[in-house]
């Protein structure tokens, strides 16, 4: 099999790793689902939301694919349409980020600042406060081992946060 981009492989070999889902004339949700068989989901049938509905089309988004229903680890993707800001934040269990497009993506964590380009990992442990700076048209594939919570500590996402772009130099 031959794939025309890196994000494709990816993507798929993701999707293939991932739980079960339902038929396809079921209606149940694919975090609804026990893990007897594979999950398949393409992307035009990922169900996105906004994160800022108040931003409209410039809004990051994020569309579920699975939550274990015992531990709460949540697996989602989140795409960003244009430079956005992520507020400081915590998380009771690790999260992990993989970088799948969109460039640069810029965090800051315990003051130091990381830079993870495409095809990066990056694993913030539980509890430890970050920001991040999302370039436009990223694409990430994020697992969130305390399921889709944040704890924000200034505030949650607003439109101040759209098109913002990290402050001084970009780590290389």
């Amino acid at each position: 099999m031959t794939f025309r981009s890196t994000t494709a492989a990816v993507l798929l070999s993701t999707f293939a790793l991932a739980p079960a889902a339902p038929a396809a004339d079921q209606t149940a949700s694919p975090i609804a689902v026990a893990d007897s068989a594979p999950l398949l989901i393409n992307p035009g049938e990922l169900k996105w939301e906004k994160t800022i509905p108040a931003a409209g089309d410039k809004s990051p988004e994020y569309a579920i694919l699975h939550v274990n229903p015992e531990t709460h680890l949540t697996i989602l993707m989140f795409r960003t349409p244009v430079p956005v800001h992520i507020k400081p934040h915590t998380h009771g269990l690790a999260e992990t980020h993989v970088v799948l497009s969109g460039g640069m993506h810029v965090f800051v964590a315990n003051g130091i600042r990381y830079g993870i380009e495409n095809g990066g990992y990056l694993r913030m442990p539980g509890g430890v406060v970050h920001e991040a700076w999302l370039p436009a048209g990223s694409l990430t594939l994020n697992i969130e081992e305390s399921g889709w919570e944040v704890n924000w500590l200034n505030g949650g996402p607003s439109e101040e946060d759209i098109g913002q772009t990290p402050p001084g130099r970009v780590p290389q």
